[in-house]
C-alpha cells in the first residue's frame, strides 16, 4: 500500500513538474488574416526575430481566414479567449472600436515616445477615434490607382492617361476608342471592368460626395444627394448607353475578384480600377504590359477615392498587455513593414519605407510612386454601427437591380435613402 502511495504521489509530482515545464509562458497570439504564402512568411519570420531580440518572449500566430475573420473574432472575445493582439482591417475595424473592446494604446506610444506623424495622417486618424488610438497602422491601400493595359492603349492609338485626366471627358471618349467588336457585332474588348462587382464608390468619391453627411461622425445616409445620382448613374451609363463597361450577365461566367483580373489580364479590359495588391498577380502574365494612373478628377474638379488598410490592436481583454505592445509596435515598425512592401502587394503605412526602395523599387507597375500621394484624397467607410449590414445588406442589393439595367440608380436612390434612413438612423 505504502508503494502504491509512493509511486501515486510521484505520479503527481511528475505529472505537475513535467505539465509546467512544457507549457512555459503563455504565447503571445496575434491574430491575422492572409491566404498569401510569402505575406505568411514573412509575419513568421519577423515573430521569431522579435522573439530573438527579447529573450522568453514566445509568439503564436492564428491566421483565420478572411471571410470568417470578423465573426470568428467576436466569438473568441465573448469566450474570454480571443488572441492578444488582432489584425483589423480598416473598415471591418469600426466595429470591435465600437464594441469597447480595443485597448487604449496612447499610454504606450506616449510612454515609448513613439510619434503619431511616421505614419500616413489618413490610416493614423482613422485608427485613432475620438483621439483614441486604438490600432498601430501597418499597410494603408488607396483604391483609387486605374489599371491599363499598355498594348491595347497602342493598338487603339491613344496616349496613356495621365493625373489631369476627368471623368465624363476625356474619360468617354478614351473609353469608347477602347471598345473592340468582332465580325456579328459582339463586343469582345470592354474598356473599363471593376473587379469586385460594378462600382460606383470612387465616381461618387471623386465628384465630391460621400455614402452618409460625416465619415467620422455620420448620422444619416446621403445617397440621394447630387453628386451620389450623378455618379451613380454615370456608372450606369457606361454600361447601358455607352456599352464601354460589360453588364452583369457578361462577365458572370467569372469568379469573384481574380476573374476580373483574367479578363484585364487576357486584355478583354483596357483599364481596372483598383488598389496595389493586383500586381504580383499581373506580373506572372508575361506578354501583359501595364501601368497605373490616379482615379480620374471629377466632373466639378474635385479629387477622391476609397481606401483600405489594416493594423495591429491589442484585445482589451488580453492578460499580459506590455507584452502584446511590444508585439504590436515591432509588427508595424520599419523591419516588418519594409519585408511586406518588397513583395508589392502592400503600401506601409510608415511613411518613411513608402518613400524607401523597399516600396519603390518593389515589383510593380512603373509609376507606383503615385500612391505617395494618394492617402491624402482617401476615404474610409463611415464610422457608424451596422454599416456593413447598411451598405451590403440594403444598398447593394438595390444596385444589383440597377445594374442589370433594370431602373436608373437615380429611380431607386432617394426612396432607398429615405426608407434605410428612417430605419438606421432616425434615431440619431
Amino acid at each position: 500500500m505504502r508503494k502504491l502511495l509512493a509511486l501515486f504521489f510521484l505520479a503527481v509530482f511528475f505529472s505537475i513538474f513535467s505539465g509546467g515545464c512544457s507549457r512555459g509562458p503563455k504565447p503571445v497570439q496575434v491574430a491575422v488574416y492572409t491566404s498569401d504564402p510569402a505575406t505568411l512568411k514573412i509575419l513568421n519570420d519577423a515573430l521569431r526575430a522579435i522573439e530573438a531580440r527579447h529573450p522568453g518572449l514566445k509568439i503564436e500566430l492564428v491566421n483565420i481566414p478572411y471571410n470568417n475573420y470578423q465573426d470568428k473574432i467576436a466569438t473568441m472575445m465573448a469566450g474570454g479567449n480571443a488572441p492578444d493582439i488582432i489584425s483589423v482591417d480598416a473598415n471591418n475595424f469600426v466595429e470591435l472600436s465600437l464594441r469597447g473592446a480595443l485597448e487604449d494604446l496612447t499610454p504606450y506610444l506616449q510612454k515609448d515616445g513613439l510619434d503619431p506623424k511616421i505614419f500616413y495622417p489618413s490610416i493614423f486618424k482613422r485608427f485613432s477615434p475620438g483621439g483614441k488610438i486604438c490600432a498601430l497602422p501597418g499597410d494603408l491601400a488607396p483604391f483609387g490607382l486605374v489599371y491599363y493595359n499598355k498594348k491595347l492603349f497602342d493598338e487603339a492609338g491613344l496616349p496613356y492617361p495621365t493625373s489631369k485626366w476627368s471623368w465624363p471627358e476625356p474619360l468617354l471618349s478614351i473609353c469608347k476608342k477602347l471598345v473592340k467588336k468582332d465580325a456579328t457585332g459582339k463586343i469582345i474588348q470592354w474598356a473599363w471592368g471593376d473587379p469586385y462587382g460594378i462600382a460606383a464608390d470612387d465616381f461618387l468619391l471623386s465628384d465630391g460626395g460621400y455614402y452618409m453627411d460625416s465619415e467620422t461622425n455620420p448620422t444619416k445616409l446621403t445617397l440621394d444627394s447630387s453628386q451620389a445620382l450623378e455618379s451613380f448613374n454615370f456608372r450606369w451609363d457606361m454600361i447601358w448607353t455607352y456599352h464601354i463597361s460589360p453588364e452583369p450577365a457578361q462577365i458572370q461566367a467569372f469568379n469573384f475578384g481574380p476573374g476580373a483580373e483574367t479578363l484585364f489580364a487576357n486584355g478583354q479590359i483596357a483599364m481596372m480600377p483598383s488598389g496595389i495588391w493586383h500586381t504580383p498577380n499581373f506580373l506572372t502574365h508575361k506578354d501583359l504590359s501595364f501601368d497605373v494612373v490616379e482615379f480620374p478628377w471629377g466632373p466639378h474638379h474635385t479629387r477622391g477615392w476609397g481606401c483600405g488598410g489594416s493594423g495591429y490592436c491589442i484585445w482589451s481583454g488580453c492578460k499580459d498587455k506590455e507584452k502584446a505592445w511590444i508585439v504590436a509596435k515591432e509588427l508595424s515598425g520599419e523591419e516588418t513593414e519594409a519585408a511586406l512592401a518588397e513583395t508589392g502587394l502592400v503600401q506601409p503605412a510608415l511613411i518613411k519605407v513608402a518613400n524607401s526602395n523597399a516600396f519603390l523599387k518593389s515589383p510593380g507597375p512603373a509609376h507606383k510612386s503615385i500612391l505617395l500621394d494618394m492617402p491624402k484624397y482617401a476615404h474610409f467607410g463611415p464610422f457608424v454601427k451596422n454599416w456593413n449590414e447598411v451598405w451590403y445588406g440594403e444598398v447593394g442589393p438595390a444596385l444589383d437591380k440597377c445594374w442589370l439595367g433594370e431602373k436608373k440608380p437615380s429611380e431607386v436612390l432617394p426612396k432607398l435613402t429615405a426608407d434605410i434612413n428612417k430605419r438606421y438612423f432616425e434615431q440619431k
